[in-house]
């Protein structure tokens, strides 16, 4: 007499169930491999693309920086009350006499 046994599950079915036992080991493949194709790769081309534009970058904030030292500096002398004291006198004709100076000496 033969044995009947349950009848094996419709193919596709099976085919779900292996692909579901195996999930720990495939989903984390398809991860790393999700990280190094879309994230790793272009953040390592752009690391090195910024590598190769760095001493010019550098060299423009130096230029920059050097700017705003020398127009701070300028700031505060036309901010001091004796450079503008100076000024006015540089520019003043020389034949006129300077306020408060040579006005009724005694």
């Amino acid at each position: 007499m033969t044995t009947v046994g349950p009848e094996p599950p419709f193919l596709p079915l099976r085919i779900l169930g292996a692909v579901l036992r195996w999930a720990p080991v495939w989903v984390p493949a398809l991860l790393f491999w999700q990280i190094t194709t879309g994230g790793l790769q272009p953040a390592l081309a752009e690391r090195s693309r910024l590598d190769g534009v760095r001493p010019e970058v550098e060299a423009r904030h130096s230029n920059s920086q050097a700017e705003f030292e020398r127009m701070a500096a300028e700031r505060r002398a036309w901010e001091d009350p004796v450079y503008q004291e100076r000024r006015r006198r540089a520019t003043s004709p020389a034949d006129e006499p300077a306020d408060g100076l040579s006005r009724g000496g005694g």
